[in-house]
């Protein structure tokens, strides 16, 4: 974890992180330590998440975080922030099964309270951007909830899924999807319209980025005055070749 935050406080820019299942939900495995999962979340939101700032070795900004309501459990992770009109907003989703797993001891309570709570953070951010009349929306998560060609799809998803659908197609403005876990590069248009095979919910945007050994950085620029506001570009790494 150290080794993590170390590297973190290089970036010169601010940084904004959201937690994925190799940090603390597949601690409970022999391999990893057979660790708490609750008490690995609980110290990484100490670590990384007891401030409303940027990480990072620059100037931090001001993140707005899910406050507490009387229903909700406080998730200082899920955090939201506003960059020349565009609204970004993190989740806390991630790989394997999001932590809907009934094999795991409490695994299923913690999956049912934070679904709940990204289903208003969800919700938060595309009303904000509806109120400042954004001219686009960025989310960030960690699993890929869209699937894969011949693997079962998640019920761990199920709920991102149908809302992100709904609030996407009434916000009608680009919407980009960000995330990793299945370690291959795309962007694509990964939701079809209600009822069709082909026609896909044209201002969503899916970019999954790079990961394991296949290690390429990704940038997306942010043109609030173009028609598709984000624009992807990869930014290859050549192997040191000896």
């Amino acid at each position: 974890m150290q080794r993590t935050w170390d590297s973190f406080s290089k970036f010169d820019h601010p940084l904004v992180y959201t937690p994925g299942d190799n940090e603390w939900t597949d601690c409970h495995r022999k391999a990893a330590g057979s660790m708490d999962p609750l008490e690995r979340l609980s110290v990484i939101r100490d670590r990384f998440f007891g401030s409303s700032r940027s990480l990072g070795g620059g100037t931090p900004i001001e993140i707005s975080i899910q406050s507490t309501d009387t229903n909700l459990r406080d998730y200082p992770e899920n955090r939201m922030w506003i960059r020349d009109g565009v609204v970004f907003a993190t989740l806390h989703i991630f790989g394997g099964h999001n932590n809907n797993q009934p094999d795991v001891p409490g695994a299923v309570e913690e999956f049912v309270a934070r679904d709940k709570a990204n289903e208003a953070w969800l919700e938060n951010a595309f009303e904000k951007a509806r109120n400042l009349d954004a001219p686009g929306l960025a989310i960030f998560i960690h699993g890929n909830p869209f699937g894969e060609l011949g693997r079962e799809w998640n019920l761990g998803f199920a709920r991102f899924l149908e809302q992100l659908r709904e609030l996407t197609i009434a916000f009608s403005k680009p919407v980009l999807a960000s995330h990793g876990d299945s370690h291959y590069f795309r962007v694509d248009k990964p939701l079809m319209l209600e009822g069709t095979a082909r026609d896909s919910i044209e201002n969503l945007t899916r970019l999954e980025v790079y990961g394991a050994s296949n290690m390429h950085g990704v940038r997306v620029e942010v043109e609030p005055e173009s028609a598709q506001v984000f624009r992807i570009s990869q930014l290859i790494v050549e192997a040191n070749r000896r």
